[in-house]
């Protein structure tokens, strides 16, 4: 796949983009998701708490971030970004979008685990003000055995904002 120069493209993901997703997710994550995790993640029902924004470019979908409200606390879910495409800022311009989105939605407070292994992602997450809360051990399975997750989080709106 060819890389793109520009970020491409963000929307939000619907019920028909669950194997694509799931397929990309299957090239970057030791354990993917499935199409029926997708889906659920992509529903377009009113009452779900979970979203999925993607980013496409010339009708590829290149990443994806999935995230969930409930109240005022928020959680990334997942963040993938195809292999040709890493490190071009898609990951940027998805983890951006979804906070953006949620901020705006009343969210005060981001949550997320990443896998401590991955040193991309990690220094993703403090360029946006991510702070390691502590560490959940042998959370994931791994090709041998199990691996950490570093657990993170940021405040989306400040002191001011929540007394307004």
């Amino acid at each position: 796949m060819k890389p793109v120069t520009e970020p491409g493209r963000v929307r939000r993901a619907g019920s028909g983009d669950a194997v694509t997703l799931a397929l990309l997710d299957g090239l970057v994550n030791p354990s993917p998701w499935t199409v029926a995790q997708f889906e659920e993640a992509c529903a377009d029902e009113v009452n779900s708490t979970e979203s999925t924004l993607l980013v496409e470019e010339d009708g590829r979908v290149l990443g994806f971030v999935v995230y969930s409200r409930v109240l005022d606390e928020a959680c990334i879910h997942n963040i993938a970004v195809h292999p040709g495409q890493q490190r071009l800022g898609l990951g940027r311009t998805l983890l951006s979008s979804a906070l953006d989105e949620l901020q705006r939605n009343g969210a005060s407070r981001c949550y997320l685990e990443v896998r401590a292994s991955n040193a991309a992602a990690c220094a993703l997450y403090q360029e946006f003000s991510f702070q390691r809360d502590g560490l959940r051990k042998g959370y994931y399975a791994a090709p041998d055995g199990r691996e950490d997750a570093v657990l993170m989080s940021r405040p989306l709106r400040g002191v001011a904002d929540e007394c307004t």
